[in-house]
This record gives C-alpha cells, structure tokens and sequence, in this order.
C-alpha cells in the first residue's frame, strides 16, 4: 500500500499538483447523482491502492471477522442464556429471533477498521451489517480521479481498477435466496428501505445490476408493502414479492413501531426471503464489541479467534453505574477513550475525548452516563499522505497532508468484495466531521 501510495504522488508531484485533473475530476463528481448531506462528496485526489498482497491479507480479514460475527449470531438465535450477555429490548429480540429460510448468517457486512500502510497493524471501529451503504461513493470518485494526468500517469506503469460492488452482491444474493427453503425460479426483489433514509444513488446502480442478472427489482418504502397472510406486495400495483434486500436499518424500523407491520408479518410467516435477515443486528450493534470479550463468546472461538479479537478489537465497556470500568479514569484520560450510542449509526451522536477540553469531557461522561451509550478505548488512527480534490484557497495544488485514514472492508457472504475509504482530521473520521472519501483501487501489476 505505500509503496503505492509513494509512486502514485511522485506522479501526483510530477504532474505540479494537476489542477486541471483535478478540476475535471471535481466537475464529474458535482455532475453525479452522488451527493453526502445534500451537497457533492468531498473527495480526496491521491486513492487508496491495493496490491495482490494486501488483497489477500484483507480477504484473509475478511473471512476471520465475518466466522466469527457468524458464530455469534448463530448463538444467539440458539441460546437464551447467551441472550442476556446482549440486553437487546423484547421488540429488538423478537425481530432477531424470527424464522429464515437460508443459513447465511452474515450475507453483507462492511467491516471498518483502522488500517496502517506501513506494517498492516489494525483496530476495528466498527461493525456493519444493517444498510451497509457508500458504494457509488467509492465507484463515482474512482472514475472521476480516472479522469486526471496523475491516475493516467501511475497507470501507464502500473495495471489497476476499480472494486466492482453491484454485480458481485447480486450474485453472493441470488446465491444465498436460492439456498432459501422457499427460493422461486424467477423472484421479483425488492430493495427495502426509508423513502427519506435511502441513499438512491446505490438503489439505482443495485437496480440496474438485478436487471442485468435477468432479475426483475423495483424498490420499496419498507412502510408501504401490504401482507394478505400469503403473499408480500407492492400496493402500487399488486405485484407478489419474493425476496427483500433489507437496507433498512433496525434501530430505525423500530422507530416506526406498527408502520412496517406487513414487511415483518411476511418475515415471520416466511412467505418472503429476507436479505439480510434482522438476526444480523445482532453483531451491528456497538454492544458486540463487548459481547467479543464475554467468556461465553470465548468459549465458542477458536485460540486463534480469540487471539484475533484481543489484538484488532478495542476494549469497550457500557456507560452505566456498576460497569467495571473506573469512570474518574476516563474523565482524567479523554484523550484514551471515546463515547458511542449502543445502537446507531453514521457517526450520530459519537464523541472522541480528542477532540474535548478536559472539563468538557468530564461532563459529556456524566451526561451520557445510563442513557444508553458505551465508552471504549480509542484508537488514534493511523495518518496517509493525500490532497484534496479542491485546490486549497491559496492555490496551493502541491499542498500534500497527513490524514487519518479509515478503510471499510465490504463482504458478501463472508467474501471481501471492496472498500469504502474515509480520511479525517478529527477525532471522528466521517464527513460531516470535515473528512473526504478516498477511492480504493487494486493494483493488480
């Protein structure tokens, strides 16, 4: 990677910091369809670059974290004693615990993780499963970063591509409904999320990837399907759904508790095969970061699981009185830790002690204490050397900076299929914390 990383700014460099490259590269992301709180996503011009060995090295990752997540979800859905170790609320638990048709325990995931170039050391950050999202954010700044000197002129030495992430999830998901017990020839899918929480930008690119495999999609609002006991429709025009692809998110179909009443009816009653299936909340939560460190978690790895989550899962306790974990030592040590809702996601309401005076920690501790958050140990990520799409104020286009850097390991059933990689400059890695998306590339020789 930064032997990569190296050669790809000597270009950067030779080319006297491509204004014009990355003019033409910032005019192609405004013109796209991808936009992050309602404006074109910021965009860092230096990508991130994968060679055969660092592939095989995230593969091997990949398929570590998802066996294990797997194995977890897998004895929760079997064991009520393991259960408690969770305290997922009795409406949470109902939805994990419905029947699925299939055995796939983990059919997509995104598995973000603090990544050094230099030695492959790693944290994880996090866990997703539910609404795993940024596909076409990573494709539309790969394309348009094609469009400059710099990527022409690594590329004229070196052999690289993009991730392809759409028609290998419509494989790895027709793979795993016809696995289902109750798999048709030809399904109708439906993609399934919030109208207003939907990222259509990735909805249109899955849409055309099932269309391409001979698949008939159309998406959904997930509140607007209608269940007669028998058969899932779509009410726009009575059209018989055989297979969801969830993107909504549990924590927010909870939210709408009654509203989403027939999707789930058809669940349970098994008359739709449902990918994801709400069992993978299990490990999307903040709270398997604790549940990793349970004995009764222990017990079910391997000596070389566990081994792999004690050196790339950072410690992470409840916020709550009684949790063994000394409170006054988190207040007097903010720059070690940082606080997170046990169930959300997008970066909502997480707080990084880095980035707080010490009175100002010392508060938001007690603020969030019992309010269902957890405090865990924080990991300084680790710095790459890149420059923004957009030329700074003062012109300055051979300007090359240190960013903290957060590569997301997207897999489709236990396989790394891509990347989605995020560059910061706070203590929170994310764009509405002032961060860029960096577009992964491998570099294949």
């Amino acid at each position: 990677m930064k032997q990569y990383r190296d050669e790809y700014l000597a270009a950067f460099e030779a080319c006297g910091g491509d204004a014009e490259g990355r003019g033409k590269a910032l005019a192609a992301i405004e013109a796209s369809d991808v936009r992050a709180y309602g404006a074109p996503v910021p965009y860092a011009y230096i990508p991130h670059l994968f060679g055969p060995d660092d592939v095989a090295f995230l593969e091997d990752v990949s398929r570590t974290t998802h066996r294990i997540l797997s194995k977890v979800i897998a004895r929760y859905v079997a064991d009520p004693d393991y259960r408690r170790i969770f305290r997922y609320s009795p409406e949470l638990e109902r939805l994990i615990l419905l029947p699925c048709p299939y055995d796939e325990m983990l059919p997509m995931a995104r598995f973000d993780l603090f990544l050094d170039e230099a030695d492959r050391s790693f944290k994880f950050c996090e866990f997703n499963t539910d609404g795993s999202g940024a596909f076409s954010r990573d494709y539309e700044g790969g394309r348009a970063l094609m469009l400059g000197d710099t990527f022409r002129t690594f590329a004229a030495q070196r052999e690289v591509g993009q991730f392809e992430l759409f028609d290998s999830w419509v494989q790895a998901f027709m793979g795993t409904y016809r696995s289902s017990s109750i798999a048709k020839d030809a399904p109708v899918v439906a993609i399934a999320d919030f109208e207003e929480s939907v990222v259509k930008s990735d909805v249109a690119r899955f849409l055309a990837a099932f269309e391409r495999a001979g698949v008939r999609p159309r998406f959904v609002d997930v509140r607007s399907f209608a269940f007669d006991g028998e058969r899932l429709t779509d009410p726009v025009d009575g059209t018989v759904i055989d297979a969801i692809y969830r993107r909504a998110v549990t924590s927010e179909l909870l939210q709408h508790p009654g509203e989403c009443d027939a999707f789930i009816d058809a669940v349970a009653a098994q008359k739709v095969c449902c990918i994801g299936h709400f069992r993978t909340t299990v490990v999307h939560t903040k709270v398997i970061s604790i549940a990793l460190f349970d004995p009764a978690t222990r017990a079910l790895l391997t000596p070389e699981e566990c081994a792999f989550i004690d050196e790339h899962v950072p410690r992470t306790y409840r916020l709550e009185t009684g949790a063994p974990i000394d409170l006054a030592a988190v207040c007097a040590d903010k720059d070690s830790w940082i606080i997170k809702p046990d169930d959300d996601y997008g970066a909502h309401g997480v707080y990084a002690g880095i980035d707080f005076s010490e009175g100002e920690w010392g508060r938001l501790v007690q603020e969030k204490l019992d309010a269902g958050y957890v405090v865990q140990e924080y990991y300084l990520p680790p710095t790459v050397r890149l420059a923004p799409v957009e030329l700074p104020a003062d012109g300055a286009a051979l300007r090359v900076e240190p960013w903290h850097t957060m590569p997301g390991l997207y897999t489709y059933n236990g396989q790394m299929a891509g990347l989605y990689v995020r560059e910061g400059r706070e203590g929170i890695i994310a764009l509405d914390h002032g961060g860029l998306v960096a577009p992964a590339f491998r570099v294949l020789g």
